[in-house]
């Protein structure tokens, strides 16, 4: 499905990331702007979003993936865990183009679009695959091998910890989950678990941060492989 270049959505997105602080080259608005405009295509078809609006996307699904990309590496393996329409991935692969991102969802529709979307960007280094984190974590092409694993909109269980941060992240790897109680990001609740240091698993810490219009503070809770 063809997607026009829309220079003035990109100009918006600038505005935005401009406001809140992060640098972008233009080329990496357009991709941005056009991720975005082919989820709003397929959205009808895959319900991948219940936030549609152009400003509520892009504050509340593109700025809540890239603004604490500053706490995460650069480059690197990275699993983007439950990545659904590809938040944070795309747009985390977009802002650090040295990360070799793996997309990695459940409903293969979705792994459709993903596709799609890495294939209309021309972006490299970038895959989506159909699967659990459970089938994903026992391949052992994948273990011990990634830089970064990313979970948002989901609700944080031990095992993410223990069963699939362990035992896919390189030794100095870091799980980054994204959490709040908001119902728009559907994430339930997992502060038994932040804060808390499993095995080889150390909690690093946790940043807050606020999003355009939202009262309610965002957060990225940061664990480390020793």
């Amino acid at each position: 499905m063809a997607v026009t270049l829309d220079n003035e959505f990109a100009d918006l997105i600038l505005k935005f990331t401009d406001k809140a602080g992060i640098a972008l080259a233009d080329k990496q608005a357009h991709l941005l702007s056009l991720h975005i405009q082919l989820m709003r295509q397929w959205n009808t078809r895959l319900n991948l979003t219940r936030i549609t609006g152009r400003e509520e996307i892009i504050i509340k699904h593109l700025l809540d993936s890239i603004l604490p990309a500053k706490f995460l590496p650069s480059s690197g393996n990275a699993l983007d865990v439950g990545t659904g329409a590809g938040f944070p991935g795309i747009p985390l692969k977009i802002v650090y183009p040295g990360l070799e991102m793996v997309l990695l969802d459940s409903s293969r529709k979705k792994v459709s679009f993903l596709a799609t979307v890495a294939a209309a960007l021309g972006l490299e280094k970038i895959r989506a695959l159909h699967g659990r984190w459970q089938d994903f974590s026992g391949v052992g092409e994948h273990l011990h091998k990634f830089q970064l694993i990313t979970m948002r909109a989901l609700k944080l269980e031990p095992e993410h910890i223990t069963s699939l941060a362990s035992l896919v992240l390189a030794p100095g790897g870091f799980l980054a989950w994204w959490g709040s109680t908001g119902e728009d990001y559907g994430v339930g609740g997992s502060d038994k678990l932040v804060g808390k240091t499993h095995s080889d698993m150390v909690f690093l810490d946790g940043f807050n941060y606020l999003l355009p219009g939202i009262q309610q503070k965002r957060s990225i809770s940061i664990w480390r492989k020793t």
